[in-house]
């Protein structure tokens, strides 16, 4: 046994998935990944991984598609020998299990039978005499393990690529709101156990409307609130349209937020989970769903309505948002749809942006934009080729030209506005036409240099292109 427990544990590293940081473990028996925060284990047999490969123009991941066709992508170091050994693996595998020739010279390498518990968490604690116990240190050869990870790549090179093909994905109408309305009925029964214990879990209806229990609802899906076992609460979005990229983005996305750390706190960090929810329309399928961080808070027209009255209220918060903006813009993010139901004002006065559907990272370089946020804060050229890093720029003055016109005269919030969640004082039809606009007439006739500035680049923005580098985030900031 102890023999055959040197060969238990082919490689280990720190890695990240969904939002998640914790250890990424591949041993005989296949992929275990433990997150730091104790969550659930996810973990991968050899026999139901159903293709490796590398994904991701700039922030490149790991990739494992499973037999149901899910794709989890890992952020690991060392990606290419992480691919070539997890096939290698995969190949001795097969030998072992008779779906290749017996002659293989990988045969030569001895595999731990399954137990009957997690077989690669009982890896993890037969470590050889001598062993410091540490799987990374087993995984890379320095406790004594005997593994020669040079020779397993050198085999995976010479191996031809994994070429299962996954069943096919569902392709039927997605759900409605009010088939997920019902599913939050039942909880219980709804939700995939991958998101956490969630017969524990309870729904929570919204107090503003306790006939229902959705929060919020917009182009691509709603958000429900549910109160977990360990007594925090979660927002979770059930996705209401179909999209042939959602799976690898939102993937991409959690990584990459995850990968910045709290260096940017505007942001949410979620986990995304494929196959997340059920409905009882459509019983044999789940659909993905999005697991955050339940944020207290107002949105942006909230906070304006309730400090209509206190101008440095609002203008210190014109002069934040443009400095989140300006910080994002400078890691290579763009939100894509930030408007007034998009920025939260937290409880304790943060600025928190939210709804990443439209979002931009480093690594959607060159791809079309998957929506075009509300128009009366985006440029009215934008299109779906309007993609960059720099997308985010015109909003920002948008916002913080009427925030700034807001705070000096408050009776505009009351004239332009009239309680319209998707606008601010300004709309689309002020920016195809801002000489007949009684709104920018308005802002004009305020006696202050700052409002002057930010109004005259508006209306030199509209002349040029919706990424226009004449806006600078950061030097919208008063």
């Amino acid at each position: 046994m102890a023999q055959r427990s040197r060969y238990s544990i082919f490689k280990g590293t720190s890695a990240s998935t969904s939002g998640n940081r914790g250890t990424l473990v591949l041993s005989a028996n296949g992929i275990l990944f433990t997150p730091d925060n104790g969550d659930k284990q996810l973990f991968l047999p050899l026999e139901k991984i159903s293709a490796v490969s590398i994904e991701g123009k700039l922030l490149k991941r790991l990739c494992i598609v499973d037999n149901s066709g899910r794709r989890i992508l890992f952020s690991v170091p060392d990606l290419e020998d992480w691919r070539q050994t997890t096939e290698m693996a995969i190949r001795i595998y097969e030998a072992l299990s008779g779906n290749m020739p017996q002659n293989s010279a990988t045969n030569n390498i001895p595999i731990q039978p399954q137990a009957k518990h997690n077989p690669v968490s009982q890896s993890l604690t037969t470590s050889p005499a001598g062993s410091t116990g540490n799987p990374i240190a087993m995984a890379s050869g320095r406790a004594g393990t005997g593994v020669s990870t040079p020779n397993l790549q050198a085999t995976a090179r010479k191996s031809h690529p994994i070429n299962r093909t996954p069943p096919p994905v569902y392709n039927g109408q997605w759900p409605s709101g009010q088939d997920y309305e019902q599913s939050f009925q039942t909880l219980k029964l709804s939700l995939n156990q991958s998101l956490g214990q969630v017969d524990r879990w309870e729904a929570i209806r919204n107090q503003k409307n306790p006939s229902w229990y959705v929060y919020a609802s917009g182009n691509y899906g709603s958000i429900y609130k549910v109160k977990a076992d360990d007594g925090k609460y979660y927002a979770i979005k059930c996705f209401t349209k179909k999209s042939l990229t959602i799976n690898q983005r939102y993937s991409l996305i959690s990584d990459f937020l995850l990968n910045l750390g709290s260096s940017i706190p505007y942001l949410i960090h979620f986990s995304y989970f494929p196959e997340g929810i059920k409905t009882r329309k459509i019983p044999d399928v789940y659909f993905p769903v999005l697991k955050m961080e339940w944020i207290d808070g107002v949105t942006l027209n909230q906070y304006i309505s309730t400090h209509i009255d206190d101008s440095r209220a609002i203008r210190s918060l014109g002069n934040r948002i443009a400095d989140a903006v300006a910080k994002l813009q400078a890691v290579g993010i763009a939100h894509g749809d930030l408007s007034g139901d998009n920025i939260i004002i937290d409880n304790k006065g943060n600025v928190r942006f939210v709804d990443y559907d439209g979002m931009y990272i480093p690594d959607f370089k060159g791809q079309k934009a998957t929506e075009l946020g509300h128009a009366d804060f985006q440029h009215p050229a934008r299109n779906a080729d309007t993609y960059s890093e720099r997308l985010d720029s015109f909003s920002a003055l948008v916002i913080q030209l009427s925030l700034q016109s807001i705070g000096l005269k408050p009776d505009l919030w009351k004239k332009f506005n009239g309680n319209d969640p998707d606008c601010l004082i300004l709309r689309k039809s002020d920016f195809l036409r801002p000489n007949e606009s009684e709104a920018i007439d308005a802002i004009g006739k305020i006696r202050s240099k700052h409002t002057r500035k930010l109004l005259d680049l508006l209306i030199q923005s509209l002349s040029r292109g919706p990424l226009w580098d004449g806006i600078d985030p950061a030097s919208l900031v008063i």
